[in-house]
């Protein structure tokens, strides 16, 4: 509301004067506390325009403003009370005023975090400019009241609280300009450096794999791009570890990035706290916050399934079902059981099956932890039980959602549930943080992992071995991928990514690569694939890449499964045995040439991994392809015994049974690729 001071005051009975002074001095209210508001900082996290959009409009500034305004009205209405009414009245008056400046600033802090894309410089002002201005406000009215009411110090108050309003005006006006006409931005590559074609297709559940296989390529530039752009939240010397960099780079896609960063800066500090005063107890809560991770993954995939149910709804009907379900997921799943975690945190007891009132209940109680108050605001108690009970329809005549008889925008349900669902997903960041830092602390327990433990790691796996995966299900000992379309370059990729995933879960009896092209046959690898395969690839993690000698007995395996003759299986492996043997030895020709010993021993170590691999197939196959194998097995051992006393420049010219083999079998018949010609991997 506006705030009119009038051009001329009366004059006001002494004691009141005295009495306001008296209650400026006592509080030490004679100027504001001096928060920084964003004018001090480079801004230093890079939103797009559109996440620009929901921070303007999360942060809420001009209705702090316009409680400074209110406050500001009740002081004024003293100016003709008694001087007991003003030292009754006053004091509440004014703590409540230095709140409001205090929150205005800290948000106006937050905000000037964020550099938006394609905003004018005034534009990212605003949220300092309007918190200058509220300060001034206020202190032209504490230099008012100092005066003793004076009224020539009036004319200063309206002055600062018209200045403070206009400013409001401004940032409501650009919170609400639409960005559609702009062309549209990479959120990924805006906020990450990286491409939204390798990140955004495929589910969030798989996402880690996807940044992973992203990041591997270049280390360095995502980790300094994320420890410039989340500095608040870490520090230099906290080593990003897998899990960390995932919470950080989704924390950086967020598209409501000031209550998500706010939740985790809460969440990082109220876990950190705890810690350090209670390891036991957080260790313990948190543990079984984790044990609930499949409620979280299906909620998750459910929630997805609502938006997108939303957005391609034809009817507002049908948008209306959407919404409801999305918001009641999010509330039931999402807020209370990251309500109720915090608040077992902070050593509270949650009823066994409390209702969401009662859960709102208690944050409200806690009323000295923002956290708890910022939960509880994403609590609508009415909005729930329409949902629960079905007591909601679109009402077609007047075009709006009626939820128990009461109108509801249907955009505003949609904001209120992400809006919600961003503020859990930001504490979820701030644990992974608050972890990290104080990892010391932290006491692991023996509890068995779930299988979403056991996926993520498989993601990890998957993601390290480059393999980026667009979603993974699990269907009892049988796991599936679904990934990108393989090409004969990314096939060792993805033969390594099933290595790498079978020790991450050995109870894991068949994998499935499932690729986008529904023409193309599944990858199948069975658990004698992956135990050949990790027979020749054991001793050599540590020193060596064990592909393309391990993927051998795999490719064997995987073709066996796709219904292809022993015979073919055979010749593929084959081809591509001997493809590696010639290839490594053409690569290392010059050197050999000018007589190198270490590109001798070099090639020969290397053809002898390949006839470990050929054998670990040959065990895979049966009769002439398996004879087939293991005599080529044997042959390129053989060479490596005859040639290990000659001099290197005599192995130019040498592995002949290779060539002879590249001949005949060239090219490989690989199911899961098509438009395979002359190609060697």
């Amino acid at each position: 509301m506006d705030v009119t001071l009038p051009d001329q005051l009366g004059t006001v009975e002494r004691d009141s004067r005295a009495a306001a002074r008296a209650v400026i001095r006592r509080l030490n209210l004679s100027a504001p506390p001096g928060q920084t508001t964003g004018q001090q900082e480079v801004a230093f996290v890079p939103v797009t325009r559109a996440q620009w959009k929901s921070v303007l409009r999360d942060a809420g500034l001009p209705g702090l403003q316009r409680e400074t305004d209110e406050k500001v009205a009740e002081i004024l209405r003293l100016r003709t009370a008694s001087g007991r009414t003003i030292g009754k009245q006053l004091p509440e008056l004014l703590r409540h005023l230095h709140a409001s400046v205090v929150a205005l600033g800290v948000v106006a802090e937050e905000v000037s975090r964020f550099s938006p894309s394609r905003t004018s410089a005034a534009e990212q002002r605003l949220a300092a400019d309007l918190a200058r201005a509220n300060r001034s406000e206020v202190q032209a009215l504490f230099a008012c009241l100092e005066q003793g009411w004076a009224e020539s110090a009036w004319s200063a108050v309206r002055r600062n609280a018209l200045a403070a309003q206009a400013a409001g005006r401004n940032l409501e006006a650009a919170a609400r300009t639409d960005h559609a006409g702009l062309p549209d931005e990479d959120v990924y590559q805006r906020t990450l450096g990286m491409s939204a074609e390798r990140l955004r297709p495929g589910t969030g559940v798989a996402s880690r794999a996807r940044l992973l296989a992203a990041w591997t390529e270049a280390p360095k530039t995502l980790d300094r791009r994320l420890r410039r752009s989340m500095r608040h939240l870490i520090d230099d010397s906290l080593p990003l570890t897998v899990i960390l960099l995932h919470h950080l780079a989704v924390l950086a896609l967020s598209d409501r990035p000031l209550v998500t960063h706010r939740a985790a800066l809460l969440g990082r500090g109220l876990v950190t706290s705890q810690l350090k005063a209670k390891p036991e107890l957080t260790c313990s809560v948190m543990a079984r916050h984790v044990a609930r991770e499949p409620e979280m993954v299906s909620s998750h995939r459910g929630q997805i399934a609502y938006l997108a149910a939303y957005y391609q709804a034809e009817y507002k009907e049908e948008k209306a079902r959407a919404v409801t379900d999305l918001h009641r997921a999010v509330l039931e799943a999402d807020v209370r059981r990251t309500a109720v975690v915090v608040l077992e945190l902070l050593g509270r007891t949650v009823p066994q099956g409390a209702s969401l009132a009662t859960v709102r209940d208690l944050l409200a109680a806690e009323d000295n932890q923002p956290l708890c108050k910022l939960l509880a605001s994403t609590i609508r108690s009415e909005w729930r039980n329409a949902n629960a009970h079905e007591d909601f329809h679109w009402d077609p005549e007047n075009n709006t959602l009626l939820l128990s008889g009461r109108p509801a925008d249907l955009e505003e349900v949609l904001d209120a549930a992400i809006r919600a669902r961003a503020i859990c997903r930001g504490f979820e960041h701030g644990v992974a943080v608050a972890y990290a830092q104080n990892a010391s602390l932290v006491i692991r327990g023996t509890e068995d992992s779930t299988y979403v433990g056991r996926d993520l790691s498989i993601l990890q796996a998957a993601g390290e071995a480059r393999l980026p995966v667009l979603d993974i299900r699990r269907h009892g000992s049988l796991v599936r991928l679904d990934v990108p379309d393989i090409s004969i370059e990314s096939l060792r990729e993805a033969l390594r990514a099933i290595l790498r995933a079978a020790i991450t879960d050995p109870s894991v009896e068949r994998w499935e690569l499932r690729q986008t092209s529904p023409d193309r046959p599944l990858l199948h690898v069975d658990r004698a694939g992956t135990h050949a395969g990790l027979q020749v690839a054991e001793p050599l993690w540590d020193i060596a890449d064990p592909l393309p000698f391990a993927a051998l007995p795999l490719l064997a395996n995987a073709m066996t499964n796709a219904g292809e003759p022993a015979a073919t299986a055979a010749s593929t492996v084959l081809c591509l045995a001997a493809v590696h043997v010639v290839g490594e030895r053409d690569r290392l020709s010059p050197v050999l040439a000018h007589g190198d010993p270490a590109a001798k021993d070099e090639l020969i170590n290397t053809a002898k991994l390949i006839s470990d691999g050929t054998k670990a197939a040959a065990h895979l196959l049966e009769g002439s392809a398996q004879r087939k194998l293991s005599a080529f097995a044997e042959v390129l051992a053989g060479e490596c015994h005859r040639l290990k006393s000659a001099p290197p420049f005599k192995l130019v010219r040498e592995f002949l049974p290779a060539d002879r083999a590249l001949r005949r079998h060239a090219p490989p018949r690989l199911p899961w690729i098509t438009g395979l010609h002359d190609s060697a991997v």
